[in-house]
């Protein structure tokens, strides 16, 4: 097995040794297009209160490189910060939140809220539709309880539609998303946020599929012939499945939205991993700060 050393820790621990080599890269990447004040649009500046702090030679904003990034108002330095963003994308698997606090002696409440975070950084650009051949199914995560097998109205499984490039046997690119039930709108939107609509599309012959053939006319529906006839998209879901309960072993139902983000940021890039790390971080530099009220408030 080929080993990517560019992934490896020690040359982590070269390229950021401390504070000011994690500073110097978030500026870089934060002014990259040039420096504009948020307040005044100004484009001028002196240096700030902290070093690589900018501040604003019109209004006199002092503004730092984490400063309305995803990186803003952390409770610890931002050296473990990169470290653990590092443990959290290199890692096949990921880290979970407990694993992190007793690993960086942080609170896991604190170490949550971080991986809240990142996973909102993982969120799909929608830039990339699925094409070529293109598998979809849906499926429940959750214990299945007597009577409520398949496609049950249980209150206490989380509904999941998955989509999945087929290429030459194997699988190409993914997503999925919680869905409330299997209707055809609930459906729908990862059709319209994922898959190109030039792609040959092939699902089970659920009827809540049905009517997207008006919209996607290259879509064909077989009887799954319980995965018989879609082996490479239930081995995805396998996989997804185990990871869940692996990794992280539970995840409230009302977050499984940003796990699945995570697992298919991970997934997308499994064939570009020597990049996956700066990737990230950039990401995180140009997202906008998220507080714990307002993850809240984008639970489903």
């Amino acid at each position: 097995m080929r080993i990517d050393k560019s992934l490896s820790l020690k040359v982590f621990k070269e390229k950021y040794p401390d504070k000011m080599h994690c500073l110097q890269y978030l500026a870089a990447v934060k002014w990259s297009a040039g420096y504009v004040c948020r307040k005044c649009s100004s484009n001028t500046y002196s240096k700030g209160k902290q070093p690589l702090n900018r501040r604003c030679t019109k209004c006199y904003y002092d503004e730092s490189p984490t400063a309305n990034t995803l990186f803003h108002k952390l409770k610890f330095s931002i050296e473990v910060a990169f470290e653990m963003l590092y443990e959290i994308v290199t890692s096949k698997k990921g880290a979970n939140s407990i694993w992190l606090a007793e690993r960086f002696a942080i609170q896991q409440k604190t170490t949550w809220l971080f991986r809240q975070k990142v996973q909102e950084a993982m969120k799909s650009s929608q830039l990339y539709a699925l094409d070529k051949v293109v598998h979809v199914d849906e499926f429940e995560i959750g214990t299945p309880k007597k009577g409520q097998q398949g496609r049950s109205a249980s209150t206490e499984k989380v509904r999941v539609v998955i989509a999945i490039e087929y290429r030459d046997g194997l699988a190409g690119r993914g997503y999925a998303q919680v869905i409330s039930d299997y209707s055809c709108k609930s459906l729908k939107p990862i059709f319209e946020q994922h898959i190109a609509n030039d792609a040959l599309i092939e699902t089970d012959g659920w009827s809540g599929y049905k009517p997207l053939k008006e919209e996607y006319p290259s879509l064909t529906q077989k009887l799954s012939q319980k995965g018989e006839n879609f082996k490479m998209l239930h081995l995805q879901i396998r996989n997804l499945k185990n990871w869940l309960r692996g990794v992280h072993s539970y995840c409230n139902k009302e977050y499984v939205n940003k796990y699945l983000q995570e697992y298919f940021y991970r997934f997308n890039r499994r064939n570009h991993r020597n990049t996956i790390f700066s990737n990230i971080l950039n990401r995180m530099v140009l997202g906008s700060p998220i507080t714990y009220i307002q993850i809240k408030k984008q639970a489903i």
